[in-house]
């Protein structure tokens, strides 16, 4: 007789006041369950992320879901969150017979067996490990997010409610990532990242902006705007798990097509960021050996932000 085929559910990210709600669906193998496993929250970060790649390695299946700041806002965190979990269980690779959530809320919309655990993420080790890979999927983007937005210390609050962070939101107001149905950022301004009509900010914003779609398109995020003295800059830099991409963001309003923008990416240019892009492994990531060269080209012509991302588009080192 064959075993049920159970999928736990958990989500990470409901409390704060900036970036996504994220959930996970997991399907252990019976025969190759990682130790350790109980409720996220009550795990190291260390361990949480040694326990993640674990999990990744041997679970059958994983299902992950990721709901952005303003889906939140427009249908709020609970609804936001109930779809997070939907995309986690379709995307599976297989199907449950069997969802056992986190909680005391079925999931709304999804036609497969449910069954609620309160305090499950401590008790089922399906669930457990759903918190596990919701808690570092979420973790894994504010740490990116932090390379963007320095001063609000995401790296270690993770858009909770910390006083670094009430203090920076006070002082500095809202980021592109934070909630603003929330109460504490709806009472903030936005000060620095305004982009429409402001072709002063384009460069700017535009490399904003490029860096929110790597890290939502799952790269991790090393550095923005890194800089090397005299031997140049580099826009942005991220990670998968292959290779470093140094990545030049061009930004314009006004042009039919991006083409331009890509040209002024010119043969010089690409010698010096390769030159400074060597500089940076040779500092950071002396055992890097694969890396390539993309160019984010950002268009402001209309109210929302057009993105262009072309890969391996110049030099090798």
């Amino acid at each position: 007789m064959n075993q049920k085929v159970l999928a736990g559910v958990d989500e990470a990210g409901r409390g704060p006041l900036a970036g996504p709600v994220v959930a996970a669906a997991v399907i252990l193998n019976p025969d190759d369950i990682p130790e350790g496993l109980r409720d996220s929250k009550k795990i190291s970060e260390k361990k949480r992320f040694k326990l993640a790649k674990e999990i990744r390695a041997k679970a059958l299946h994983i299902g992950v879901g990721i709901i952005h700041e303003q889906d939140i806002d427009r249908h709020n965190i609970l609804q936001a969150t109930f779809q997070a979990m939907r995309l986690a269980v379709n995307n599976l690779g297989q199907k449950p017979d069997e969802v056992q959530v986190d909680g005391n809320f079925t999931i709304p919309e999804l036609q497969l067996n449910q069954k609620t655990i309160v305090g499950g993420d401590d008790l089922v080790q399906e669930i457990s490990a759903a918190s596990i890979i919701a808690k570092t999927t979420r973790d894994e983007m504010m740490i990116s997010y932090d390379a963007l937005f320095p001063e609000y210390g995401f790296k270690s609050h993770k858009g909770y409610g910390s006083k670094k962070h009430m203090d920076t939101l006070r002082s500095r107001g809202t980021t592109p990532i934070h909630r603003r149905s929330f109460s504490p950022v709806a009472a903030s301004s936005n000060l620095h990242y305004k982009y429409f009509n402001q072709e002063s900010a384009y460069g700017y914003m535009g490399e904003i902006i490029a860096g929110m779609f790597l890290i939502r398109n799952g790269y991790q995020l090393l550095a923005h705007s890194y800089h090397a003295g005299r031997d140049g800059e580099l826009d942005l830099i991220a990670s998968n798990e292959k290779e470093i991409i140094f990545i030049e963001v061009k930004s314009f309003a006004g042009e039919a097509e991006d083409t331009i923008a890509r040209e002024r990416v010119t043969p010089a240019k690409q010698k010096q960021i390769a030159s400074t892009a060597e500089l940076y492994l040779q500092k950071h990531e002396p055992a890097q050996e694969d890396a390539r060269f993309d160019i984010i080209t950002v268009n402001f012509s209309q109210p929302k932000p057009q993105i262009q991302h072309y890969t391996d588009a110049f030099l090798p080192l």
